[in-house]
């Protein structure tokens, strides 16, 4: 079954270009500048991606538009819900200059999926201040696995923060050359001000090993506000954004967001906050517009057909689609 509004804006943006007949082949990429050796003081970059998995075992490339100077933390959730088969997003190859995505299903599925549109946010590693609004930003690496370990923060939020964990690597269940038995999600458990819980979950009817991954965070404050532009260019037009997390209270059923600000073109991620149910499961987004979206919580059928989960706290970040994070 398919959503028709997340349908529609499929349409309007294959009819723009923005699609791809399978995730070995992107037509468009849309992104921000990020922080160049040397150039403005840009802490990253927003993008957005329509793309299909017609082939399990490609895997597209996405190019910044200007090099970080260090290798950047990137997150790509969620997947819209074009097509309902199960499916996260697996990140590999990051780099100064881009990364390697592929949509993923679970092992126990053909690995084939529709198109869907997914947004990311690249972010310089480090403490960062998003000027408009003063609200601070932590972008950071740790090693993890499927057993939950806990993370500090180098800094203290005064609110607890939302945060969003993907794996930037690709090592594996076994680490075999074919990398099968490997899909993976991130999922994290966010208690308070100076640290989270993270840890690896693959599909429920294996949950034993896997080999450790490198994991990316990002935490932001909650809050809105209008982005600042770079000096010298303080007649650029600013971008709003806003970050804010929901009560515990989604579930496998649909559940709307309203956002705090109306959006030409909004980027959405968002995550699952706290652990509360335990079954491999992951975040989808459908009927993504420029007032709001809606989420739900999606368990994969490996081991059992029951797909029911106990309410989590959903967590998100909008921003505006040519909006710039400065320092």
């Amino acid at each position: 079954m398919v959503r028709d509004k997340s349908r529609r804006r499929f349409l309007q943006l294959a009819a723009a270009g923005a699609t791809s007949a399978g995730v070995s082949r992107i037509a468009t990429t849309r992104g921000r500048a990020l922080p160049a050796v040397g150039g403005p003081s840009v802490i990253g970059q927003t993008g957005r991606i329509v793309a299909g998995q017609s082939d399990p075992d490609r895997w597209a490339r996405v190019s910044f538009d200007i090099p970080f100077a260090l290798t950047p933390v990137v997150i790509m959730n969620p997947v819209t819900a074009n097509e309902t088969a199960p499916v996260d997003v697996h990140i590999r190859k990051v780099t100064r200059n881009g990364f390697e995505f592929r949509l993923e299903e679970w092992d126990y599925q053909d690995g084939e999926h529709a198109a869907e549109e997914l947004h990311f946010l690249a972010m310089a590693r480090g403490v960062h201040e998003l000027v408009g609004a003063l609200l601070n930003a932590e972008a950071g690496f740790v090693a993890a696995n499927t057993t939950a370990q806990s993370v500090s923060f180098t800094q203290s939020f005064s609110q607890r923060p939302t945060v969003f964990a993907q794996a930037q690597t690709h090592n594996g269940r076994r680490g075999d050359a074919a990398g099968k038995g490997d899909s993976i999600t991130t999922r994290v458990d966010v208690a308070g001000t100076n640290q989270f819980t993270v840890k690896l979950q693959e599909q429920e009817r294996y949950r034993q090993f896997h080999r450790s991954e490198t994991v990316g965070y990002i935490a932001l404050e909650p809050g809105e506000g209008i982005l600042d532009p770079p000096l010298g260019k303080l007649d650029s037009i600013l971008g709003g954004f806003e970050v804010d997390a929901t009560t515990q209270t989604v579930t496998h059923d649909d559940y709307p967001l309203e956002f705090a600000n109306d959006y030409d073109s909004p980027i959405c991620l968002a995550d699952m906050q706290t652990l509360a149910g335990h079954n491999t499961a992951t975040t989808r987004v459908s009927d993504i517009d420029g007032t709001g979206a809606t989420v739900a919580v999606e368990e994969e059928q490996s081991a059992d057909t029951e797909v029911e989960h106990v309410p989590e706290a959903i967590g998100y970040a909008v921003f505006e689609d040519d909006a710039l994070l400065y320092v």
